[in-house]
């Protein structure tokens, strides 16, 4: 793996870790950016957003206490 696929890594991580923090709108416009950046040079690597951007807009929101918090199961 090149430094290059590792930073292309982690800014999709980072951006599905923003989109499920509540902050969709503004992961889904990065990860376009990041594609759009991409998209001639390594479409390859701009695909990887594509893929961002599906899981931010087909993921239903929910915050992580949603998922973590016994109490929220018992109800």
């Amino acid at each position: 793996m090149t430094p290059t696929d590792s930073i292309v890594r982690l800014l999709d991580r980072a951006l599905r870790d923003l989109g499920d923090a509540g902050e969709t709108e503004r992961a889904c416009r990065l990860a376009a950016d990041a594609y759009a950046a991409l998209e001639k040079s390594n479409p390859e690597m701009a695909e990887r957003f594509t893929g961002t951007l599906h899981h931010l807009t087909c993921v239903p929101p929910h915050s992580p206490r949603d998922i973590t918090d016994p109490r929220r199961a018992a109800s």
